[in-house]
């Protein structure tokens, strides 16, 4: 399987902690799936990169599944709604 890339725009502040929680929690909630991928995969579950610019900073998340990947996208689609009201992703 290849990899599956998220790509986010995070803004400083709220928006930044916002991503922080979230990616913690979807992490803690895909432990035990991360778990069984790992035995049969030498690649990590999820790669994250950060590309820094003025303001914002451009998360670049690799998945190895594109489940987690779609599920990741769209958990974090729902909480910025709440947060600002748009949502900006892509997923390559």
């Amino acid at each position: 399987m290849g990899d599956v890339i998220v790509k986010l725009p995070v803004h400083q502040g709220e928006e930044a902690e916002l991503f922080g929680s979230f990616l913690s929690s979807f992490m803690q909630r895909c432990s035990p799936r991360a778990d069984l991928c790992a035995a049969d995969s030498d690649a990590p579950y999820l790669m994250i990169r950060s590309d820094p610019q003025p303001g914002v900073d451009l998360k670049v998340l690799i998945f190895q599944e594109a489940r987690a990947a779609r599920e990741f996208a769209r958990g974090w689609a729902e909480a910025l709604t709440d947060l600002a009201g748009k949502v900006t992703y892509l997923i390559t």
